[in-house]
């Protein structure tokens, strides 16, 4: 046959699958009615096997793979159809919709905020970026930052949370799961490291640079470059302030050009990081469930089945709906046997019916998912 005369045939089974596919959903529904009655769950895995196992003896066996395949898609749609005729919801999306009624408020001018390091630090920049007027409270680690939310010492605290230069900063996404906390605003600040040390220093006496891990993967051509060996710190900031106080001209720190002059550095070479393009992503924490005006970003975190093609169905709901998935990170969950937590962050009007009955969705799928806020991204 001629390519024309097969994609002629294939049309014409494609108007009898669309056909026999809206038929199957409304019976999906009716049987949705019946289960909320009876106070049935959606899922039942045994009849899919069964349906899956039926159907196929009655394909050749080269296509078994690819039915069931098929039919994991079609049971996972017929789902999602049966939670919206059944209204099915979650606490989270009923929590959202008394935020959504009450009506979102701005975010304010001013604030305390938790930042990690000490003054100077790229955390206590992006503060500012947030709240025309804070009083910013530094902690030592990302974990002190949590903390501080979650006790109640600070409203706000302030995160990083991805490098476009290198990566995630995994730490936080592991903290994460051991905290309380709702994501409330997020901005992407340029980030610019200079070689920074004594006064009385020159690029040819340093031998030996400091600062934060990402810094320095962030420098790392440069390093390599140099010659120089590399130490971690806790923060830029803390190495700016440790070259300081050092009083050896072999040490220089990795750090931004304020934070050099706020501790009296010289600046032996700008702008030495691996990319101009180079910017931090730091999220705006606390405590309480709350949706400041503007959010168009959803994240959430959730586990998944171990099992085949369980990650593709939930990311086909993504597709389905239009959802632009922007983020898409996964950790191990400690103790766990393989088993890995997944953080998305999407594109979305939180006030859309089809995107709360989606968080539904999910959280009724899983013991393990966290609403961790809905957004807008500051430039």
């Amino acid at each position: 046959m001629e390519l024309d005369e097969i994609r002629k045939r294939i049309d014409g089974i494609d108007d009898k699958i669309v056909e026999l596919f809206a038929e199957r959903t409304n019976l999906s529904g009716e049987i949705a009615k019946v289960k909320a009655q009876t106070g049935k769950g959606i899922t039942d895995g045994d009849r899919e096997r069964e349906i899956i196992f039926r159907l196929a003896s009655k394909v050749p066996q080269e296509f078994t793979l690819y039915l069931k395949e098929l039919y994991e898609t079609v049971f996972f749609t017929s789902k999602a159809y049966q939670s919206a005729v059944m209204g099915k919801t979650s606490a989270t999306a009923e929590a959202i919709k008394e935020l959504i009624a009450k009506g979102f408020s701005k975010l304010p001018a001013s604030a305390t905020v938790a930042c990690q390091g000490i003054k100077g630090a790229n955390s206590g920049v992006a503060a500012a970026k947030f709240f025309p007027v804070s009083n910013i409270v530094y902690v030592k680690n990302f974990e002190g930052v949590f903390s501080a939310v979650e006790s109640g010492l600070c409203e706000y605290g302030v995160l990083p949370i991805e490098n476009s230069t290198a990566g995630s900063v995994l730490e936080v996404y592991d903290l994460m799961r051991k905290h309380n906390f709702h994501i409330v605003k997020s901005v992407r600040l340029k980030i610019s490291h200079c070689l920074a040390a004594l006064p009385t220093a020159d690029i040819k006496s340093v031998k030996k640079v400091i600062s934060h891990p990402q810094a320095l993967m962030q420098c790392d051509e440069f390093i390599k470059k140099r010659g120089l060996q590399a130490e971690a710190d806790e923060n830029t900031a803390v190495a700016a302030k440790k070259v300081a106080e050092s009083g050896d001209i072999t040490l220089a720190a990795l750090c931004s050009k304020e934070c050099a002059e706020t501790y009296g550095l010289k600046i032996l070479q700008p702008d030495v990081q691996a990319s101009d393009a180079n910017y931090t992503r730091f999220i705006l924490i606390r405590k309480d469930l709350c949706i400041y005006q503007g959010a168009d970003r959803i994240s959430v975190m959730t586990s998944l089945p171990h099992e085949p093609g369980s990650l593709n169905r939930i990311l086909g709901r993504f597709s389905a709906l239009g959802l632009n998935l922007t983020k898409l990170e996964s950790r191990p969950i400690a103790g766990s046997d393989f088993e890995f937590m997944f953080y998305f962050d999407f594109d979305g009007d939180i006030t859309d019916a089809a995107v709360q009955n989606l968080i539904a969705e999910l959280e009724n799928g899983s013991d393990n998912f966290v609403f961790l806020g809905a957004y807008k991204e500051k430039l």
